[in-house]
Protein backbone atom coordinates (compact mmCIF):
# COMPACT_ATOMS: atom_id res chain seq x y z
CA UNK A 1 0.00 0.00 0.00
CA UNK A 2 1.34 3.50 -0.30
CA UNK A 3 1.92 6.18 1.52
CA UNK A 4 -1.21 8.04 0.08
CA UNK A 5 -3.32 5.17 0.26
CA UNK A 6 -2.60 4.78 3.94
CA UNK A 7 -3.31 8.44 4.82
CA UNK A 8 -6.54 8.18 2.75
CA UNK A 9 -7.79 5.28 4.95
CA UNK A 10 -6.83 6.72 8.18
CA UNK A 11 -8.27 9.82 7.01
CA UNK A 12 -11.38 8.50 5.94
CA UNK A 13 -11.81 6.29 9.13
CA UNK A 14 -11.07 9.32 11.66
CA UNK A 15 -14.16 10.76 9.66
CA UNK A 16 -16.40 7.74 10.20
CA UNK A 17 -15.65 7.43 14.08
CA UNK A 18 -16.37 11.33 14.39
CA UNK A 19 -19.41 11.37 12.21
CA UNK A 20 -20.97 8.19 13.82
CA UNK A 21 -19.40 8.47 17.39
CA UNK A 22 -21.53 9.41 20.45
CA UNK A 23 -20.49 12.47 22.46
CA UNK A 24 -21.26 15.81 24.02
CA UNK A 25 -20.08 19.41 23.27
CA UNK A 26 -20.85 22.97 24.24
CA UNK A 27 -23.16 25.39 22.21
CA UNK A 28 -24.47 28.48 22.49
CA UNK A 29 -28.99 28.48 22.32
CA UNK A 30 -29.42 31.16 19.23
CA UNK A 31 -33.24 30.65 19.34
CA UNK A 32 -36.40 28.92 22.14
CA UNK A 33 -39.44 27.82 21.26
CA UNK A 34 -43.00 26.55 23.36
CA UNK A 35 -42.34 23.37 21.93
CA UNK A 36 -39.50 22.30 24.13
CA UNK A 37 -36.81 22.71 21.33
CA UNK A 38 -33.98 25.30 20.80
CA UNK A 39 -31.55 26.05 17.99
CA UNK A 40 -27.91 25.87 19.11
CA UNK A 41 -24.41 26.87 17.58
CA UNK A 42 -21.66 24.24 17.94
CA UNK A 43 -18.21 24.19 16.50
CA UNK A 44 -19.91 21.52 14.37
CA UNK A 45 -22.24 24.34 12.88
CA UNK A 46 -25.52 25.58 13.91
CA UNK A 47 -28.50 22.71 14.40
CA UNK A 48 -31.68 23.70 14.21
CA UNK A 49 -34.92 22.30 16.78
CA UNK A 50 -32.95 20.39 19.53
CA UNK A 51 -34.86 18.84 22.31
CA UNK A 52 -34.28 20.20 26.11
CA UNK A 53 -34.66 18.42 29.28
CA UNK A 54 -38.59 19.21 30.63
CA UNK A 55 -37.08 20.52 33.64
CA UNK A 56 -34.55 23.19 31.67
CA UNK A 57 -35.59 26.35 30.00
CA UNK A 58 -32.85 28.07 28.31
CA UNK A 59 -32.71 31.83 27.26
CA UNK A 60 -30.90 32.79 23.79
CA UNK A 61 -27.33 33.28 24.40
CA UNK A 62 -26.71 30.46 27.29
CA UNK A 63 -23.95 28.59 27.10
CA UNK A 64 -25.24 24.71 27.43
CA UNK A 65 -24.17 21.27 27.65
CA UNK A 66 -25.45 19.11 24.46
CA UNK A 67 -25.33 15.40 24.33
CA UNK A 68 -25.44 13.28 20.51
CA UNK A 69 -25.69 10.18 19.51
CA UNK A 70 -24.28 8.52 16.25
CA UNK A 71 -28.28 8.41 15.05
CA UNK A 72 -28.03 11.91 14.85
CA UNK A 73 -30.29 12.81 17.87
CA UNK A 74 -29.07 15.35 19.91
CA UNK A 75 -30.72 16.93 23.72
CA UNK A 76 -29.64 20.22 25.50
CA UNK A 77 -28.42 18.72 28.95
CA UNK A 78 -28.47 21.91 30.92
CA UNK A 79 -26.33 25.26 31.13
CA UNK A 80 -23.21 26.19 32.24
CA UNK A 81 -22.92 28.09 35.25
CA UNK A 82 -21.65 31.66 35.01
Amino acid sequence: MTRRAVRAAQSASQRAVTQRGAGWCLASVTATYTDGTVDISTARGPIAKVRRLKSYAPTVGETVKVDFNADGNWIVVGALAS
